[in-house]
């Protein structure tokens, strides 16, 4: 990039973004007398900013020492305030790309479904695309021989995937399915393919439900790069088991969920049934 001499780089990259943020800092009122730390002062005067969308989704943020001097408050403050807001996924940090405001949240409901990553994201009205890194036939490690019930000289079909909604990576998903129920599968699956509508198709295997367990969890280095996070961006861990119509294990999977992206959505609903001898209609 061609440079203009006493320029920041910042105002060439994106000019708008930095005359916003020029804007700001002229209104922004940070009290040191508020019981408030400065920072929570500046956390929440940006936050506004974004709800506004005077710094709108996808604009890029301006470094910490060009904050520091828009705002006039060293980098310490500036540092947790902007930290503050990334872990809420208001502002993402991208790798050698630098900030941007983040885009408002969508929510998914694949969390509550039967359907596999890629079938409830396109259900939901998604675009998805995916980017395979690996498939291939081996014999199972000692987990996949609990759940599928196959003993170590049987196989299994692995399959490592990112699963990108919208042109965002969303997920980072290890799969793995019992081998003898899908021969050749290794063979056919082919990028953005659904392997549950694969496997329906080629098979007749359905799902019928599936347990899920969540936690969080920090990736490593190489995850993260492939999550086009920071390697401190917590994600949530999902570990689930799918199961055919007969209660046998059909799938296993583990996998990185980016919350940033998409919003997990869940609905509860009490049941109309009596519960503990009380009529609950």
């Amino acid at each position: 990039m061609t440079r203009t001499r006493g320029r920041p780089r910042y105002d060439q990259e994106d000019a708008a973004a930095a005359e916003a943020f020029r804007s700001i800092g002229s209104k922004v009122h940070l009290d040191r007398d508020e019981a408030a730390p400065l920072w929570v002062q500046l956390r929440n005067q940006v936050e506004e900013a974004i709800n506004t969308g005077v710094l709108a989704a996808n604009s890029r943020i301006p470094s910490e020492q060009a904050l520091c001097d828009f705002f006039g408050v060293s980098r310490p403050v500036v540092r947790a305030a902007i930290g503050s807001l990334s872990s809420e996924g208001r502002i993402i940090k991208m790798p050698r790309k630098g900030m941007f405001v983040a885009a408002a949240r969508d929510h998914v409901d694949f969390m509550t479904a039967n359907l596999g990553v890629f079938d409830d994201l396109t259900a939901k009205g998604h675009k998805v695309s995916t980017r395979t890194m690996e498939i291939y036939r081996c014999p199972p490690n000692e987990k996949e021989s609990s759940v599928f019930g196959i003993p170590s000289s049987g196989s299994v079909v692995r399959i490592s995937r990112i699963y990108m909604t919208d042109g965002a990576p969303i997920t980072m998903t290890r799969i793995s399915l019992p081998g003898h129920k899908v021969p050749g599968l290794e063979d056919v699956l082919g990028e953005n393919q659904s392997v549950f509508g694969t496997i329906r198709e080629l098979f007749g295997l359905t799902v019928k439900r599936a347990d899920r367990w969540l936690r969080a969890a920090l990736p490593t280095k190489e995850e993260a790069e492939q999550m086009g996070v920071a390697v401190n961006t917590p994600l949530i861990a999902i570990e689930s088991v799918a199961y055919d119509a007969e209660g046998a294990a059909l799938e296993y999977y583990e996998a990185f969920y980016n919350s940033s992206v998409a919003r997990i959505h869940m609905a509860v609903e009490q049941p109309s049934s009596t519960v503990n001898g009380l009529d609950r209609t």
